[in-house]
């Protein structure tokens, strides 16, 4: 076996987050980034993140989570490995992230409309046992089921020059080798200015599933 993997985890269960389930993140939340950040970086512009607490976070979330639901949707998958949370994905309406409808760097590069795929979180036991390949395969089943033509991902470019000058905090956007495994392409790069780290953004056009 490759070094720095594990054998998969063949029994995961992903299911769409709901109102009833959200608390089952709360564990896979407690540490590391995720503890202050409760999924809301990317549903919040910059100002509204500076001024934000870790509880007034997790509301944002889960407001999140009950308007989607409340619209017939998700707004992200879990996976569960022995009924324990141990991934997640956040995905929504591209309007529905402050962050990207207010950045400068991942503004639209078109008024096309958009699902956008922001951020994965793995348990630390489950982590490269290819459980953001797996929530990343189910979110396009998903999108398929539900009508999506057109999903969109902001990576992090693992080949740039600059890398080394990246955490790796960074990697909940996971990485460009990710998506592109899944069949997405790069539409667009940008930079904050010329020495910093390239800013990709992928996209992947759906075909509705056809019933059997």
């Amino acid at each position: 076996m490759a070094r720095g993997h594990r054998d998969p985890l063949t029994d995961l269960r992903i299911e769409p987050v709901t109102a009833e389930n959200a608390g089952d993140l709360d564990a896979l939340f407690a540490s590391g980034d995720p503890r202050v950040c409760q999924c809301a970086y990317m549903r919040l512009a910059n100002a509204e993140w500076s001024w934000s607490s870790r509880d007034a976070n997790r509301a944002v979330h889960h407001r999140a989570i009950a308007d989607a639901c409340a619209d017939g949707r998700a707004a992200g998958l879990i996976a569960y490995h022995d009924d324990v949370a141990v991934g997640w994905v956040s995905f929504d309406r591209r309007e529905a992230y402050g962050r990207l409808t207010s950045s400068r760097l991942l503004r639209p590069i078109d008024d096309r409309p958009v699902w956008s795929i922001v951020c994965f979180v793995v348990a630390p036991a489950a982590r490269r046992t290819g459980v953001a390949r797996r929530l990343l395969a189910a979110t396009l089943d998903y999108a398929r089921e539900h009508g999506i033509r057109l999903v969109e991902s902001y990576p992090v470019d693992v080949a740039s020059a600059t890398r080394s000058k990246r955490s790796a905090a960074e990697l909940w956007r996971r990485t460009v080798p990710m998506f592109e495994q899944a069949e997405f392409t790069t539409v667009g790069v940008r930079r904050q200015h010329s020495t910093a780290p390239p800013r990709p953004i992928m996209r992947r056009a759906l075909r509705a599933r056809r019933s059997r």
